[in-house]
Order: structure tokens, then sequence, then C-alpha cells
């Protein structure tokens, strides 16, 4: 295998694969590796953990077709700090040797018989708008759970519904819901995705216009540009996230979004380890507050547009955080019924997004 190509085109296309290369080589070595395959003038890259795979193609000098799976964070490495300009790449022996202006370096490979087969969705295949489908994963993802004990809150469900594409999220202490109105996938009515996997796709959209998809029973794929994802559907029954949402709440509070964003960024300073922010909510105001020992205090008042009784509810900061930056518009509402009851945030542009975040109980 021999190819010549330039150095950011290929970084990039690094960047873009190799982020699902796994470090757990115990079992199957290849799965640290990323996989270059030439054929003729173009070279094509794939890294996978066997339930995510990503792969990209690339146009190149192509000198000899083959194929090498180097070690996917060496590679990645070395060619990032390589001078700009072309980069001659060949395998050698058992050994990738690069070559950029006075540099020569050569990596180990893995048996390329070894690196898995990347498995593709087969589905009908479908268009959605990727800025559309963008913003809808970048307000939900961020709710779902990272504990893989607690399988079916790893996954991010999607569905389609009366009302249009719903998309849900949550890790029990928090729940993220967005529905696009008019909006439907082709291929399964309603799947699981693994979180980390729509994760990834999220950072490969960058200024892409679409994004085609096929959804099947046990796999989704999307094809961004030159970049393709593949992952496995999670099999597990999603939580019944709509017994959480009231109908209505008594209490309502608007407040200016990035006031607020800036005030709970302020207050995150004293609110250490399991120290809520309190929210005082009463008529023309919202005040913050976090009192702690050994750090201090701070408190904070804000104008706010509030009908109901006053009321205080603690919020873990980071989820409070999360939820005002996922919503969109100048202004936040904050609806709640009780200071042990779950509040609802949403944004003033009516897109179709709630988050739903748990208090904590305060102690005097």
């Amino acid at each position: 295998m021999k190819f010549r190509v330039e150095r950011q085109e290929l970084t990039e296309a690094l960047a873009d694969v190799s982020r699902v290369a796994t470090a757990r080589t115990s079992a199957m070595p290849a799965l640290a590796g990323v996989e270059l395959a030439v054929s003729g003038e173009t070279l094509t890259l794939s890294c996978t953990d066997k339930e995510i795979s990503i792969q990209s193609t690339l146009s190149v000098g192509g000198q000899k077709d083959g194929v090498a799976v180097p070690s996917a964070r060496v590679l990645t490495d070395l060619v990032r700090g390589l001078p700009d300009g072309k980069v001659q790449v060949a395998l050698e022996a058992e050994a990738l040797v690069v070559e950029a202006a006075r540099n020569r370096s050569s990596v180990m490979c893995y048996a390329a018989a070894d690196f898995p087969k990347i498995i593709q969705a087969s589905a009908a295949e479908g268009t959605v708008s990727a800025s559309v489908f963008g913003e809808a994963l970048r307000q939900v993802v961020r709710a779902a759970s990272a504990d893989l004990s607690r399988l079916a809150l790893t996954g991010v469900l999607i569905s389609n519904q009366a009302e249009g594409l719903t998309f849900v999220a949550t890790d029990s202490y928090r729940l993220a819901v967005r529905q696009i109105a008019g909006t439907s996938l082709a291929g399964e009515s309603t799947v699981i995705i693994p979180a980390r996997a729509l994760g990834e796709l999220l950072r490969l959209i960058k200024d892409h216009e679409t994004i085609t998809y096929r959804l099947a029973a046990d796999r989704a794929t999307f094809n961004v540009g030159n970049t393709t994802l593949s992952t496995s559907l999670l099999a597990v029954q999603f939580p019944n996230y709509k017994q959480l949402i009231q109908p209505s709440y008594p209490n309502k509070l608007g407040v200016n979004r990035e006031a607020l964003l800036d005030a709970v960024r302020r207050s995150k300073v004293f609110a250490r380890d399991t120290i809520p922010v309190r929210l005082t909510q009463s008529t023309g105001s919202l005040k913050l507050s976090v009192h702690t020992n050994d750090t201090g205090e701070t408190i904070e008042e804000l104008d706010a547009d509030y009908k109901g009784p006053e009321i205080m509810i603690g919020f873990n900061p980071d989820y409070l955080l999360q939820g005002i930056e996922a919503c969109v518009g100048e202004t936040i509402t904050i609806e709640s019924s009780d200071p042990i009851k779950p509040a609802v945030l949403r944004g003033s542009t009516n897109d179709g997004y709630l988050y739903l975040v748990m208090p904590q109980r305060l102690t005097s």
C-alpha cells in the first residue's frame, strides 16, 4: 500500500474516525487501530469498537492498493505534528512508513485480517436537515447517562409520533425532550440509539447541510459528507418519561436567559459537591444563593416575571446550567409546583424543547 495526501486532509480524516478506536486492546488489539484501505485514488479510513464505527474517504494520490492497520492514536498524533504539505505513506513489511519534509517515521501495524468488518444498516434511505437534526441532538444528548449499569438511560429515544419527530433522553435526574413538528424518519418508527454514538455524529455534522440515514431494527447508519457512522441500537425498554411531565404548573417564572446563565455560572464557584444553588422565586424577582461553611457564600438577584407564591427550590448547578444552555430564546421560563417536584425549563422561541430537572432537598 502506498499513497500521497495533504497533511491537513489526512489530519482531519483521522480526527473524525479515531475517536471510536478503543484503548481496550487485550481481547482484540486491532480495535485500537485505524484501517487504511487504498483502492485506486481513494483512501478509506475506518475505526470501530464493534458497537460504533466511523469511516471516512479521501481522494489521494494512490500509488499501490492495499490495507494497513496502524495504531489510531499514534498515527493521529504523528500526522497532526507534521509540517504542512504532502505526506507520503507506505506499508513496508509490518510497519507503516510516514514521510513528510525531512521526517521519516514508522508505525507498527496490527494484522489487517484481525480488524473487524464494518457493518452498516440495511434499510430504506432517508435525508434530514443537518442543522435541525443537529440542534435536536445538541439539546437532548446532554441529558443521557454514561452509567452502563443502567443501559436504557445511556440511549436517546427517537420516534415518529403524531405531533412529529421526538427525541428524548434522561439520566433519571433530568429529562430532555425535543419535538420537531411535521417531520418524520423513514425506516423503524422508534429506535434507541446510544447517546455516545449521537455525540460523535454531532461532531461530524460541522457545516454540512444534510444527513443521509438508514434505520434498521438493530442498527442505524448516518452519512455526513464523506464520513459514515454506524452504530448498533439498544434493545431495551425506554422509561415512561411522559408521566414525569405535568400538563400544567401553578408557578411560572420568566427571566432573561443570558442573565440567568451568568448568574448560575457565578453561583457554581461556591456550589461544590452536593451543595445546591437555591432559587428563591417571588413577585418581580429571582434570587440565587449558595452558602457553604468552608468556601463562603454568594447571593444574586435578577429581575423576573413571576406568577405564584414565593418558593425556594434547590438545583444541582451543573444540571441547571446545561438546561439553560440548551434552551433557545431571549428569555427562559421555569415552571414548578413545589420544592420537591421536578421543574421544567423552556426557551422563549417555542421550538418544541423542554428540559425537566429534579430538585435537591434543601437543609436549613
